[in-house]
């Protein structure tokens, strides 16, 4: 059931985003203005188009995602945060934080914490709307589309919790890091054909997701790629047909495995199936547009091409 709800989240946050931008081809990551800097007040743009300004460096955050949680411990932050969404476990200290809905997030709830700054990517029901009738600032950061979507995400953060040289700090340590796993792939023309899923009904993730351009990145054949949707649900049929090579299970923690993969009707003719590669990954690192995300791209490297990363 949660990790259902949180595919519910993306799906909604995704289409959200996209309402909010049907003019805008631009990468799905809220950017600083040109006249911010690290200095307060500073003016952020966030993912809504809306022009978000801080007068001061924020004391009390509310972080209502894991990933906002885990940039923010990254970049020396977590110190303001006050409260954080129920599915935040990491690093260890946010489990003992107070825990606040990001799913069905109550106005009244988060104003109890006293924020001078609301991080959120889910807006069903006029959050930002009811937080800014109160007086308290909110930043809508939607999934990134892409690593670059990342890193500016991360910066963005940074510049609104007043760090910004640690965030920069942080994606130049990422860049060079992944750009060492990419190193060793770059002898690869084609690499194998991928399913990634998502959870059992098979969403999974495709172009304008930052999932996507990792296996995008790692020359795998995504073989979502083709419906233009950055978390399309496939049929069962489409995936017996795209014969993928290799399949990524994160929804490894909720029970699927090489086991119940080889049961569904006619799956056990796929390739992956009979080679042995319907391997389990870490959902969290895969799935939270954070620094983790370098662990994430590793382990996947490892799945595609065993060969060249040890496994």
């Amino acid at each position: 059931m949660k990790n259902w709800l949180l595919l519910m989240m993306v799906l909604l946050t995704v289409a959200l985003f996209q309402a909010c931008n049907d003019d805008d081809d631009g990468d799905a990551t809220a950017t600083p203005t040109e006249e911010a800097s690290a200095e307060f007040p500073v003016t952020i743009t966030d993912d809504t188009g809306a022009e978000v300004t801080l007068k001061a460096e924020p004391e009390a955050i509310v972080a209502l995602s894991p990933s906002f949680v885990e940039v923010l411990y990254a970049i020396d932050a977590g110190d303001s945060l006050v409260a954080v969404d129920e599915n935040s476990d990491y690093p260890a200290e946010a489990e003992a934080l107070p825990k606040v809905s990001g799913f069905e997030p109550s106005v009244e709830e988060i104003a109890a914490h006293e924020p001078d700054l609301v991080l959120l990517s889910f807006d069903p029901s006029g959050l930002v709307t009811a937080l800014g009738n109160l007086g308290i600032p909110s930043l809508f950061l939607a999934n990134p589309a892409d690593l670059e979507g990342v890193y500016t995400q991360i910066e963005t953060i940074g510049m609104a919790s007043g760090r910004l040289e640690e965030a920069e700090t942080v994606t130049a340590e990422m860049e060079t890091e992944i750009a060492a796993i990419v190193e060793q792939v770059s002898d690869v023309d084609q690499g194998p054909r991928a399913f990634h899923e998502l959870d059992n009904t098979l969403f999974t993730v495709g172009p304008g997701s930052f999932q996507g351009s990792i296996y995008d990145l790692l020359k795998a054949q995504n073989i979502a790629n083709s419906t233009g949707e950055p978390t399309p649900q496939l049929s069962s049929e489409a995936v017996i047909a795209a014969d993928p090579e290799v399949i990524a299970l994160a929804d490894a923690a909720f029970g699927e495995s090489a086991e119940t993969v080889a049961a569904r009707p006619g799956w056990a003719a796929i390739s992956a199936v009979t080679s042995n590669r319907v391997k389990p990954v870490d959902d969290d690192l895969l799935s939270r547009p954070g620094p983790r995300v370098v662990d994430g791209i590793e382990e996947l490297a490892s799945i595609l091409y065993p060969e060249t990363f040890g496994q």
